[in-house]
């Protein structure tokens, strides 16, 4: 929260209001072990984006991020030997500072993603948590890589800004929206890069530490979320991705996830079902994308099919839901 209040300040507002919103204060932020529910974080990105009236307000406060703004995290980064284990170091464990989220790297020939999302479906407005996200990697990057890397393309699920410039101006690559997930997309050859910016010896020291409040605080994922997390990684594939899949991924038989999910009530179709249409709702009030794109990154074979699958969902067409959604029509 500390670079929300930051940049509400540097514009000569006060974050009190705000922060009482959300029974804060600046002195209870002094807490660095203190937390906050993931959708309040979120509402307060919008809520001071409007407030100041700036629509790139997230993308604005993390130009002010160090490393240290992640304290343990942020140190284990810069401590790292290079950018490849610097970027493991963090997705291992920043989940320690937000959870209900996930972050990935995957390596494509000579390209990697590094991939951010939101998996709390309740959480519809996220524009300024997105930019400030993927503002705050590209600036941990820089810290190791030098102020000039660049990512080759940057992605991003909400739709494009009236005014591209302050996105431009920060990423200097080629940008991408509406896409089906947050990602930064750079070389793989970057991952080689040499971390000098602090002695090494003191990252098998934090890493240690990390990992003991992991091991404290972080709880046991659950079969069934550990199932709909592997069903995000995997769309738009999800259309192929079956039980015999998701078993070997949790490291399961078939028949043991299976009846695991049966005793929990659950099963893995109506997992499946749920998480497509939890991405349905979010992809038709808050992007853009036309229906058939949104049908392919669910993993449907066409628009007919995913028609079919929101008449059973919402009893409305695509088209009819994304108007009421927004509010163009009444429920």
């Amino acid at each position: 929260m500390q670079p929300l209040v930051d940049s509400i300040k540097r514009r000569g507002g006060a974050p009190d209001a705000l922060l009482e919103r959300y029974g804060l204060s600046e002195a209870l932020l002094a807490d660095p072990c203190r937390e906050i529910p993931l959708r309040h974080y979120v509402e307060a990105f919008e809520a001071a984006a409007a407030r100041v009236g700036d629509p790139n307000f997230g993308l604005s406060a993390a130009r002010d991020v160090t490393p240290f703004t992640l304290g343990p995290i942020g140190l284990l980064f810069i401590s790292s030997p290079t950018l490849g284990t610097a970027l493991k170091g963090f997705i291992d464990y920043i989940g320690l500072a937000q959870q209900a989220t996930t972050s990935r790297i995957v390596q494509d020939g000579p390209t990697c993603v590094f991939q951010y999302r939101i998996e709390d479906a309740r959480i519809r407005r996220r524009r300024q948590d997105a930019d400030y996200s993927l503002a705050m990697v590209t600036t941990l990057m820089r810290a190791m890589a030098g102020n000039g890397w660049r990512p080759l393309e940057v992605h991003f699920e909400h739709s494009a800004p009236l005014n591209r410039q302050a996105h431009d101006a920060f990423f200097g690559a080629p940008l991408y929206f509406d896409q089906g997930i947050n990602s930064l997309i750079f070389s793989a050859a970057d991952l080689a890069i040499a971390g000098n910016v602090m002695d090494r010896r003191v990252s098998p020291i934090v890493e240690q530490y990390l990992r003991t409040l992991l091991e404290r605080a972080m709880p046991v994922r659950s079969v069934e979320d550990e199932v709909r997390r592997i069903l995000s990684d995997h769309l738009p594939d999800s259309g192929r991705f079956g039980v015999a899949k998701a078993a070997r991924a949790v490291g399961l038989s078939a028949r043991t996830l299976q009846r695991t999910l049966h005793k929990s009530g659950d099963s893995f179709a109506a997992i499946k079902q749920d998480k497509r249409r939890s991405m349905a709702e979010t992809y038709l009030a808050d992007t853009d994308l036309s229906v058939t794109e949104i049908a392919h990154i669910l993993g449907y074979a066409d628009g007919a099919c995913f028609t079919r699958a929101c008449r059973r969902w919402f009893g409305l067409t695509p088209s009819a839901y994304r108007k009421t959604a927004r509010g163009l029509a009444p429920p």
